[in-house]
């Protein structure tokens, strides 16, 4: 067994309380009752846990500190298998809340952070010689020098997007998606980064700027740009529970294949069914095992020329 990580993810954490079935979103001055409250870590933590129950070996460069919300990532990290090799340990309140609520297929969030988020130390990517970098879309100097250095060492990046707001003419957002092997924004936010109004044109923006850009599209699955050549995969039909995390599972289902050396299509394949089942439970708690995702495939396709194996 080689002693490298199949992946280095690096983004913060949150502590996801989720709340499900809504019969409309919440508003200013009025109450609404949810069917369902769930207390889970999200954030980053949703990357890590989808990796590691896919069998992948992967570590999770996050920041912890003396607060509450942090023990509950903790303890729920150790609980789940998680490697902590990457954790960094601060000596204060590193509160990082989010409230999501759902329903009717939507969802949305209140957010709350708390200090400066550093970015991780670059001896990680010597001592871990992770072959891919799941790296959060964040564009802070410390965050690009630390996407420079992965680079340089040959680590393959998945650069995730997380709809703040930046578009292509921000400070930094060219070069973080130019550093990227695989570029992958939801619809709305590719859309947004390329001041664009459909996904045609976000594609063909994008593609010029990273060599692979997967978009996540929700029910209609995702469709991606490689080579010049274009590639969709239509989700499946399942019963929705909670999206949110869905979107961490895609990040792993497709990480997971292009370790184990699959093609583009059976990239996106597998992405796709990972972020369907997620979707099936609250949070992360449905992100699917190697088995499962196995078993969900061949249901999808019959003869997928793709099967995770771990």
């Amino acid at each position: 067994m080689s002693d490298r990580f199949d992946v280095l993810v690096a983004g913060e954490y949150y502590c996801d309380l989720i709340f499900s079935g809504l019969d409309h979103p919440p508003m200013l001055g009025g109450e609404v009752f949810a069917d369902g409250l769930i207390v889970r870590p999200g954030g980053c933590y949703n990357m890590a846990l989808g990796l590691t129950r896919l069998g992948l070996r992967a570590a999770w460069a996050c920041d912890l500190g003396t607060d509450r919300f942090s023990g509950i990532v903790r303890d729920a990290a150790k609980a789940d298998g998680l490697d902590a090799s990457a954790f960094r340990e601060v000596r204060r309140s590193l509160q990082q809340v989010s409230v999501a609520f759902s329903g009717a297929g939507e969802r949305g969030f209140i957010t709350y952070r708390e200090g400066t988020l550093r970015a991780p130390d670059t001896a990680l990517l010597a001592r871990l010689q992770p072959k891919w970098l799941l790296q959060t879309f964040r564009l802070e100097p410390d965050w690009m020098a630390f996407m420079r250095t992965a680079k340089a060492a040959g680590v393959k990046i998945f650069g995730d997007c997380n709809g703040e707001g930046a578009d292509l003419d921000s400070a930094g957002v060219r070069e973080f998606i130019g550093l990227c092997d695989v570029f992958s924004p939801n619809e709305t936010e590719a859309e947004a980064v390329t001041k664009t109004r459909n996904v045609e044109d976000a594609l063909q923006i994008l593609s010029r700027l990273a060599p692979v850009v997967v978009i996540k599209r929700g029910p209609q699955g995702a469709s991606a740009m490689a080579s010049g050549r274009r590639h969709d995969v239509r989700a499946p039909q399942v019963i929705v529970v909670d999206t949110v995390g869905a979107g961490d599972a895609f990040a792993a289902g497709f990480i997971a294949a292009a370790v184990a050396g699959a093609s583009i299509e059976d990239q996106l394949l597998s992405a796709v069914a990972c972020g369907s089942l997620s979707a099936t439970g609250p949070g992360s708690s449905a992100n699917p095992s190697a088995g499962d995702l196995r078993a969900f495939i061949a249901r999808m396709h019959p003869t997928p020329s793709y099967a995770p194996t771990a």
